[in-house]
């Protein structure tokens, strides 16, 4: 393919993806706050979460200074994110493929760093004893990373096809999903062992990125790994995909949010004002009529169980 087609191609893409990108976090970030609740342990109470404790174990809690162990959150979120602890221990049939699939990202990911800072320099015409490391770490970051990703989708989408759990829960654009991404490490195996010097290939591309020229062909194995990494990252914050943003959210806003609630506080009036929200559930337990709100709906049942006493 002409490098200049695939580089105005490849900006259109990226484009899209940082866009779409920017504004879905964003919309996740202003996600209202969750149910308050309870739940313990939570990793950044210092001295407590072995045990499963919280501050609320203390007397008079609120008017003592609260100590959070970041060092242990930022362990647990480790073993989550690098070893998919909850999964081992919740569904390990899907572990076995799900781990490769992540670490072969990981590892993808750092290669594109790698490639970026290699990338610039090429544009800039810097040269060095670090272009060894890149002639070496690129092909082999690339490499294991598109083997354990092809491993990973293939695996994945074999138990998802087989199990009788999973094949129930999982949607079409699951699969669609996967099937992306093979083609993504597929495509990425193919241009690394195509007779060539794949580092420098694709080192020039990013380069050309940079510079916005490049003259010649691009490899057309290179070509159609490079339109397959373009359309996963404009394809990717439309999709379920996009957990490894929310997951944030998931522990830091939802499972572990134990801030108290201090009245005149941000997060007090943003409760107060979802407790007057008019309720418009149809399930007949809740006993909304669109007018309600919930504190009027907490304050009905209260009532109903006097009554009932």
């Amino acid at each position: 393919m002409s490098a200049s087609v695939l580089i105005l191609l490849s900006y259109g893409l990226m484009a899209i993806f940082a866009v779409a990108f920017v504004a879905r976090s964003a919309k996740l970030a202003r996600m209202p706050a969750h149910l308050r609740w309870e739940l313990a342990p939570v990793p950044h109470e210092k001295g407590r979460a072995s045990y499963g404790g919280s501050y609320l174990e203390e007397v008079d809690w609120w008017t003592k200074p609260r100590e959070k162990d970041h060092l242990n959150e930022i362990l647990y979120m480790g073993k989550e994110i690098l070893f998919l602890k909850a999964l081992w221990e919740h569904k390990r049939s899907l572990w076995w493929f799900s781990f490769p699939f992540h670490v072969g990202l990981y590892l993808l990911t750092a290669a594109l760093g790698v490639l970026v800072v290699g990338g610039a320099a090429w544009a800039l015409g810097i040269s060095g004893p670090g272009w060894g490391i890149l002639r070496l770490g690129i092909p082999l970051l690339t490499g294991v990373g598109y083997g354990l990703g092809v491993v990973g989708a293939i695996g994945l989408f074999v138990v998802r096809m087989t199990d009788p759990g999973m094949r129930n829960s999982t949607n079409p654009m699951t699969y669609f999903n996967l099937v992306l991404l093979l083609g993504l490490f597929g495509s990425g195996l193919w241009a690394i062992f195509t007779p060539g010097s794949f580092h420098m290939e694709v080192l020039g591309f990013v380069g050309a990125l940079f510079s916005g020229s490049l003259g010649g062909e691009v490899p057309q194995p290179l070509s159609v790994h490079i339109l397959f990494a373009g359309v996963f990252l404009a394809y990717l914050p439309f999709t379920p995909m996009m957990h490894f943003v929310a997951k944030y959210f998931t522990y830091h806003k939802v499972r572990w949010d134990d801030e108290p609630v201090k009245s005149g506080s941000r997060l007090d009036r943003e409760l107060k004002m979802l407790l007057n929200q008019s309720v418009t559930w149809a399930a007949p337990h809740v006993r909304a009529d669109g007018k309600k709100t919930w504190v009027d709906i907490a304050m009905d049942s209260g009532k109903s169980k006097e009554v009932g006493k």
